[in-house]
């Protein structure tokens, strides 16, 4: 079942972030343990309107768990939603590092798909596909955009199938992505 994210999501959304995260080599992730970083995510969920706010998600819920979110949001919007993070009640050693994500990922004119990701017990299922799906029909008339890793040829031909095209090349931490755009308007 697909639904919105409700504040009690928080600790499974995290661990989902965690996740990406991870796989993105962010400063935080060299810097913090995981546990921390995880607690951390969950206050951004449910305590500012971080780019991670729950209002900002929906998760495809199977056997009682979130089994994959995403998470999207106006891409004008991104980096003030990513200065809450500094907001947020957090000890100084993480707040020295600045806000994770300091990089403009988005373009002002699209939604922001920030992140598919699926628990890895459920890969292969076709859940990041329905829920991809299903966000993008709720503003079935706007355009989407997104970033791909260069190396992820299993996200980028699922991206292919619903619509997506390459339009630049961007380098964000380290790592080259697809920014790629679903054009509906």
């Amino acid at each position: 079942m697909i639904r919105k994210a409700k504040t009690s999501d928080n600790r499974q959304i995290a661990e989902l972030c965690y996740l990406i995260w991870r796989d993105m080599e962010l400063d935080i992730t060299k810097e913090i343990t995981k546990d921390r970083i995880i607690e951390a995510i969950e206050l951004s969920i449910v305590n500012v309107r971080y780019r991670s706010f729950y209002e900002h998600i929906w998760v495809y819920e199977k056997d009682g768990v979130v089994a994959g979110c995403v998470i999207a949001y106006p891409g004008k919007e991104e980096m003030d939603f990513e200065q809450q993070w500094l907001k947020l009640p957090l000890e100084e050693d993480i707040l020295q590092l600045g806000t994770p994500l300091p990089e403009k990922e988005s373009y002002d004119d699209e939604i922001y798909i920030e992140a598919v990701v699926t628990t890895p017990k459920y890969r292969g299922q076709g859940i990041a596909t329905q829920l991809l799906k299903y966000v993008i029909s709720t503003h079935a008339h706007e355009k989407w955009g997104l970033n791909c890793d260069y190396d992820n040829n299993k996200a980028r031909h699922l991206y292919h199938k619903l619509g997506f095209k390459e339009d630049a090349t961007i380098r964000l931490y380290g790592h080259q992505y697809f920014h790629m755009t679903l054009n509906n308007k």
